[in-house]
């Protein structure tokens, strides 16, 4: 983290500020003819208990610690088309024998459209991640489960909605479909994600937002087969964003909580950092 954001630092000296405020380039904007963006997000989930059927919060007698690095570049062909590219970068470290390991779970190429001339904050993206390791869920090793092994097509519809000149609502649908590869789920499935987030600004270089979203998946482990609704879990969280270099250089953090699921989901908690870059020629 700390290379990643002396890199940006750097070109931040070289290359200047642009002209617009980075609060109005929420996801659900569209950036013009030769404009991009490139964002790092790191994101931390640690855990130690898991909910049982009852909903209430059991010991796992382990602590495991995930990381995932989030990397992300989108280019502007016009206003209505960007299209860009993602690497994730997880590690897992558990507490017990199982150790520690790092790969890339997912790299490939994104599109990002907006669909209607009169919406021009509602958008959608589409993303192809394909591993670049093999054997992430550890089915032929003792190791720990690192992620859900597959390739992973990654759609997200984006909505805000200016409430104010101080406040916005922003809106994601997700679906996210797996094509199993070495997977303990023996069919490809869908998981669906559904977030909200509220922000204010008090001012042009900072913003403050809560959120809250619902993952559910659409697959029974037991049966083998498709099941809407069959787990899910919950997390909500508060974060904050300060533009480090006005109109150039965006810095993130946001903490979340696990506080619903269904049984054997994990009830732990997430912190997060990101920096984001935007160029406008």
């Amino acid at each position: 983290m700390r290379n990643i954001l002396f890199t940006f630092l750097i070109m931040a000296f070289f290359l200047g500020s642009a002209q617009s405020n980075l609060q109005t380039y929420t996801p659900s904007i569209l950036f013009g003819k030769g404009d991009w963006e490139l964002k790092s997000f790191q994101n931390l989930y640690t855990q130690t208990k898991q909910f049982n059927a009852d909903g209430g919060k059991v010991n796992k007698g382990l602590r495991e610690n995930y990381f995932t690095s989030i990397n992300q570049f989108l280019f502007g062909l016009n206003d209505k088309i960007n299209v860009g590219a993602d690497v994730w970068i997880k590690n897992v470290n558990t507490s017990d024998a199982q150790g520690s390991r790092t790969a890339v779970v997912g790299f490939g190429p994104k599109i990002k459209i907006a669909p209607f001339n009169g919406l021009k904050r509602l958008s959608i993206q589409s993303t192809i991640l394909i591993p670049l390791a093999d054997d992430l869920e550890n089915q032929t090793s003792s190791d720990a489960f690192l992620h859900e092994d597959g390739s992973l097509w990654l759609n997200q519809i984006y909505y805000d909605l200016p409430l104010s000149d101080k406040t916005q609502l922003f809106f994601q649908q997700a679906f996210w479909y797996y094509l199993v590869r070495d997977s303990f789920r023996e069919n490809n499935y869908l998981k669906t994600q559904t977030s909200v987030f509220f922000s204010y600004f008090p001012n042009t270089r900072w913003t403050v937002y809560a959120m809250s979203e619902y993952f559910p998946t659409h697959y029974n482990t037991s049966a083998q087969s498709g099941e809407a609704f069959f787990s899910y879990f919950v997390q909500s969280g508060i974060g904050t964003k300060y533009q480090l270099v006005p109109n150039f250089i965006e810095l993130e953090f946001l903490y979340t909580n696990f506080w619903l699921g269904s049984e054997g989901e994990g009830a732990g908690e997430t912190i997060n950092l990101g920096i984001r870059v935007i160029r406008q020629r």
